[in-house]
């Protein structure tokens, strides 16, 4: 494959001097694990609009919270507010479980903006026309590096050595072993992050393609066999969105487990 300039950025020049699309251009080298394939930008414009949509969401929400006096006036009827309520609530309570109230409090708006961001993200899937930025490895691996960084500065920031030393083990002549064992299972947390929600939303909004294609060239309705797989499609985007929030709960648990006396 051929190198690319800043130049070749453009994407009308990249279209017509490479022979690529404007969602086709070569930011950074190849991909790791396909050395022949592209990387493209169609997840960072995905990933754009979907900020731009918990923007708007967090802005109406954020009315109801102007004074006092309407933040305590409870909601007649479902509307943006209740929904993030809902949401923060059950993650605030599943923290508080498994952590401790008051570091469940302390790295709750990290595990919140993951969960509403990794949620939207997998319902653009449904969306006809868009792509979920989630079945990306390169935005699950994001969020999972993030993740990883909170819970080892914040075991390192809680423990001081002492959180060096859990990696070498109880008993000092497997030490070595114990410690290279540690490394490589610490180092998989965030892949193992990025694949499983990269490779259940690929699969979902393929299913989703698949059987619209299908209903579309059978009967000329596009939307109407995939129906049932939409509903599927929303319960494999709450799964994952509740599965990634709990196992990043579990990391940063068992870093700061000892800040309760656990």
């Amino acid at each position: 494959m051929a190198d690319y300039t800043f130049v070749d950025l453009v994407p009308a020049i990249a279209e017509r001097e490479h022979g690529i699309g404007w969602n086709e251009v070569l930011f950074f080298g190849n991909p790791l694990l396909n050395a022949s394939g592209k990387v493209t930008i169609t997840h960072l414009i995905m990933t754009g609009l979907l900020v731009v949509v918990i923007v708007l969401l967090t802005l109406i929400a954020r009315r109801k919270y102007r004074t006092r006096e309407e933040a305590l006036i409870p909601g007649g009827s479902f509307s943006v507010t209740n929904f993030f309520e809902i949401i923060f609530e059950a993650i605030l309570k599943m923290m508080s479980d498994m952590m401790g109230e008051k570091a469940a409090k302390r790295y709750f708006p990290l595990i919140a903006s993951l969960a509403v961001f990794i949620f939207f993200g997998n319902l653009m899937g449904l969306v006809p026309g868009l792509a979920p930025p989630t079945a990306n490895l390169n935005t699950g691996l994001a969020c999972g590096l993030v993740v990883f960084v909170v819970y080892n500065v914040g075991g390192f920031w809680e423990s001081g050595f002492a959180y060096i030393k859990h990696f070498f083990g109880p008993v000092l002549f497997v030490a070595p072993l114990i410690f290279a064992i540690e490394l490589v299972g610490h180092a998989f947390r965030p892949i193992s992050l990025s694949i499983r929600l990269g490779g259940n939303m690929t699969g979902d909004h393929m299913v989703i393609g698949v059987f619209g294609d299908l209903a579309a060239a059978i009967a000329g309705m596009p939307f109407l066999l995939p129906v049932p797989f939409l509903f599927l499609g929303l319960l494999v985007s709450t799964i994952q969105a509740l599965v990634f929030s709990l196992l990043s709960t579990i990391y940063i648990a068992l870093a700061v487990h000892h800040e309760e006396g656990h």
